[in-house]
């Protein structure tokens, strides 16, 4: 049977499909019409095509917009080689890797099949047996470690070894056995493994397949004290790997090698046979589907690891929403409004309005470290404190030295939270306390703007910190602008921040007379400067107006 070359689309989901180059050239683009047809709007009508010269096939770019490349390389034409890495300058795309010739598990066992038919097959017959064991495996329920067990069992039958080990990766890189196996499908004690380090270390860092028939005849092998002592004459190990997408910084595309999976590790202290075209196929089609049981198990973890935070992030949002008013207690001498755009992912940011004893009314905006519940948690807590405090009349700076000896003593030190906490009468009296708050800001009514400035340490950070109240004096048209720090550090795709200079800017050059379009001009501002670009941290805004006392 003629082999064709054979390529793995990666999708910007992580999706992988197998795609046979059955004709050439193959067009490859987004317009209909392409053998291959990818449905981004970045990539080029016709991007590129793979060609047939000289019985060698090349990768050739039709002047696309952003380029093809290969293994992070911008080409014009590339001579392909297995495991190629091509993609087209453009991040969260498409992805492709080439596969060259290599016979598929179904095209082996098709090749078995037919060879079993031949008298003096009973090799090819031996090698069906193999595969169809392990094909059975891949579609059954059986457990990963089951499943890798039986590619184990295969492999040390197609190599007529004595014992096979699967190690895996772990997060540092190392290698750690999973599934020890010997001649009789029995398990191994992985603590009892003494496997050749140098082995390991080669196949690891080389990514290719050993394969060694006599390793105490090789001098290469012979001063390996691993192999000495071992008295192994028989080695076979393979690399089980993952190719990565690429990625992307803007428009310039860096490939990544493929990760490693694991290596499939087989020995023998007796001498093997030479092995044919046939062995090394099987070994490597072992080794395939070995790493595609390992990282379907790693996609399936993930995907729980998934689930389980995005119903934590849904009940943090919820508990988010309850924090923030739906209403504001209304007055005479003042107008206010309030904002919060929530990040992708949900912080402790929570504001309020406060109606005090004596006609006045309490300011908060409050931003916890940290996200998700525990943030979203530990803002609801402060919310009760701060409404105890209010309906008691505490001045700023014992409302802050409350609540700050409350945390210190109740939380770690990861666990804290910075606080602007001011209280305003009809006289326009703002008494106000900022504990490690970014500085609000004041607009005159005749347009000049300062800041409110206080020195004091965030709450729950130490016990001997102090708290003191500061006073302004606010005239009728005066404004004050109290935020959290996800405005000023907004960032667009360039990291670069919107900063509190653009911020005094909106807030200067505002020429409406309702706070609520202030606010409105300031977030579309923050919008059209990131253009889109997600942030990591909520943003809130509370802004009010001192009227006066009317006449």
């Amino acid at each position: 049977m003629a082999r064709t070359p054979r390529l793995m689309l990666i999708e910007p989901s992580g999706t992988r499909q197998e795609v046979i180059v059955r004709t050439t050239p193959f067009r490859i683009g987004r317009q209909n019409g392409n053998e291959l047809m990818l449905r981004d709007n970045r990539i080029s009508r016709q991007q590129a095509e793979i060609v047939l010269e000289h019985g060698k096939f090349l990768l050739v770019d039709n002047d696309s917009r952003h380029g093809t490349h290969v293994n992070g390389k911008r080409v014009d034409r590339h001579e392909l080689q297995p495991r190629d890495v091509i993609d087209f300058g453009v991040p969260d795309s498409f992805t492709v890797m080439y596969a060259g010739e290599e016979s598929s598990l179904e095209e082996i066992i098709e090749r078995a099949e037919t060879a079993s038919k031949v008298e003096g097959s009973s090799k090819e017959l031996y090698h069906l047996g193999v595969l169809l064991d392990v094909a059975r495996a891949l579609h059954s329920s059986l457990s990963l470690e089951d499943v890798l067990a039986t590619v184990v069992d295969s492999a040390i039958r197609v190599t007529k070894t004595e014992r096979g080990v699967l190690l895996m990766a772990n997060a540092a890189g190392e290698l750690e056995p999973m599934v020890a196996r010997d001649t009789r499908r029995a398990s191994l004690d992985p603590r009892t493994l003494d496997i050749s380090s140098s082995v390991l270390k080669q196949v690891s860092l080389s990514r290719r397949e050993l394969i060694v028939t006599d390793a105490g005849d090789e001098t290469a092998w012979q001063n390996q004290a691993s192999v000495v002592r071992l008295q192994i004459h028989t080695v076979v190990a393979l690399p089980l790997e993952r190719m990565h997408m690429a990625e992307s910084v803007e428009t310039t595309v860096v490939g990544k090698t493929a990760e490693l999976l694991g290596v499939l590790y087989l020995d023998s202290q007796q001498p093997a046979a030479a092995f044919t075209d046939l062995d090394r196929a099987v070994l490597r089609s072992l080794a395939i589907e070995a790493g595609t049981v390992i990282e379907n198990a790693k996609l399936f973890t993930a995907t729980r690891h998934m689930e389980r935070m995005q119903h934590e992030l849904e009940i943090a949002s919820d508990l988010q929403r309850q924090l923030l008013p739906t209403a504001f207690p209304k007055a005479s001498y003042f107008t206010v409004a309030g904002s919060n755009l929530a990040c992708q992912s949900v912080g402790g940011d929570y504001y309020d309005v406060l109606e005090l004893p004596a006609g006045k009314m309490g300011f908060v905006v409050l931003d916890v470290a940290g996200k998700g519940i525990p943030a979203a948690l530990l803002a609801s807590m402060l919310q009760g404190i701060m409404s105890t405090a209010a309906a008691i009349d505490l001045t700023p700076d014992v409302v802050a030295a409350r609540i700050n000896r409350y945390l210190f003593e109740r939380s770690s030190i990861e666990r804290y939270a910075t606080l602007f906490y001011g209280t305003l009468d009809e006289k326009g009296t703002f008494d106000y306390v900022n504990a490690g708050h970014v500085p609000p800001l004041v607009r005159t009514a005749s347009g000049q703007v300062y800041p409110l400035a206080s020195e004091s340490f965030p709450l729950g950070m130490f016990d001997f910190a102090e708290f003191h109240s500061c006073h302004a004096q606010l005239s009728p048209g005066d404004i004050v602008l109290i935020y959290t720090d996800g405005f000023t550090e907004a960032s667009d795709a360039k990291s670069e921040f919107f900063g509190e200079q653009r911020l005094r800017d909106h807030l200067k050059q505002f020429k409406g007379a309702a706070v609520e379009e202030l606010l409105a001009d300031i977030i579309a501002g923050v919008r059209v400067f990131t253009g889109g670009f997600p942030q990591n941290d909520d943003m809130t805004l509370l802004a009010f107006q001192f009227c006066g006392i009317a006449s």
